[in-house]
């Protein structure tokens, strides 16, 4: 957020259109709070699964089985939503943002390998947490 912002800041235009300066066009506005929607989503999930696990460490207390499937699954779903953030950041940013000069594209190649660790995966996250949700005691996998 804190790249695109700046580079906006600096004026530049979107190329091939008629918009001398991107921050003045609608679509870049919208992209823009758009990912900042996002970027708080993902936030407000990754502070409560942080919550979650330091206020439980600070009692010496086990997690509960379904407490432990929600951060996981919280964690699965910070990973999707900053995904998405980026993604709309690195338009509103254009194909620069891929050239290696760029710390877009950094940021972009960490996230995207990051986010596809096995115990953040989203859909198995998800299923995960379907069944403790669920009470299926049967689960996909011993890391919870």
């Amino acid at each position: 957020m804190d790249v695109v912002t700046a580079s906006l800041a600096q004026g530049r235009g979107i190329a091939y259109t008629f918009y001398g300066r991107a921050r003045e066009a609608p679509s870049t506005q919208i992209q823009l709070v758009e990912a900042a929607q996002l970027i708080d989503t993902a936030r407000l999930h990754l502070m409560r699964a942080a919550d979650d696990i330091d206020s439980r460490a600070a009692r010496g207390e086990h997690m509960p089985f379904e407490t432990r499937a929600r951060v996981r699954m919280d964690t699965g779903y910070v990973a999707r939503r900053s995904r998405e953030a980026l993604d709309l950041l690195l338009s509103i940013q254009g194909a620069g943002s891929f050239a290696e000069a760029n710390p877009l594209q950094r940021i972009w190649r960490d996230q995207e390998t990051g986010s596809r660790h096995a115990v953040v995966n989203p859909a198995i996250a998800g299923e995960l947490y379907g069944r403790a949700l669920l009470h299926i005691e049967e689960q996909v996998t011993f890391l919870i």
